[in-house]
This record gives C-alpha cells, sequence and structure tokens, in this order.
C-alpha cells in the first residue's frame, strides 16, 4: 500500500504517519521518492509517498462491531435508524444531566 502525498503541504503529515508506524513497530514501512512511486505503481505520481508492503484489507464491519462492543461495555448506547442532523460540543451541562460535563457533545436528530 502506498500513501502519497501530491501537495507540498501533505509531506509533514506522511512524516508523521511513518514516525507513528516506526513507534508502533509496522514491518517494512518506508518514505518513498517520486521515482520509486512510479516504480511500483506506474499510473501513481506523488511528492513523496509511505510505502506499506504488509498493510493488510480488513473486514471494516467486523472492526466497527468490535469497536461497538467496547462502547457498549463501557456503558454506551448505540442507537440505528437515527439520521444525525448536528453534533457541537456543549458550553454547560444540563440541569437533569448525571454525568455533568463528562460527555460535553451534543447529537441532534431531525425530532
Amino acid at each position: 500500500k502506498l500513501i502519497v502525498a501530491v501537495e507540498h503541504d501533505e509531506i509533514p503529515r506522511l512524516k508523521a504517519l511513518y514516525e507513528r508506524g516506526l513507534q508502533n513497530n509496522v514491518p517494512g514501512l518506508k518514505l518513498i521518492g517520486a521515482k520509486e512511486i512510479q516504480e511500483k505503481e506506474p499510473f501513481c505520481r506523488g511528492l513523496m509517498a509511505l510505502d506499506s508492503p504488509y498493510t493488510g484489507i480488513v473486514d471494516y464491519k467486523q472492526v466497527a462491531q468490535s469497536y461497538a462492543r467496547d462502547f457498549q461495555e463501557a456503558g454506551g448506547t448505540i442507537l440505528t435508524d437515527f439520521e444525525v442532523t448536528n453534533m457541537e460540543m456543549a458550553k454547560e451541562s444540563s440541569p437533569e444531566s448525571e454525568d455533568g460535563l463528562k460527555y460535553p457533545v451534543i447529537v441532534r436528530n431531525k425530532k
């Protein structure tokens, strides 16, 4: 997998991602230049890329279900068929709130 920087302002983020990958012991991770990008992917153009040869494909549904279990075990509630129309940070907790500002995000729907 190549993560490609096509603009100069993307390079610092790419390098930060590379550093995080090294800290997390991602195998085979390396930064490559424009010429190496074209050698790996002939139709790809970029200034610099992060080459991660052992990146795998995951079943995101399974990942999301795992997050959902963790969230529910921590006391969270998952709502389905709930169209979110707005999210904002709470400025102060409502009088009926038992949690105070422990969870300072307000999620609104059409109702």
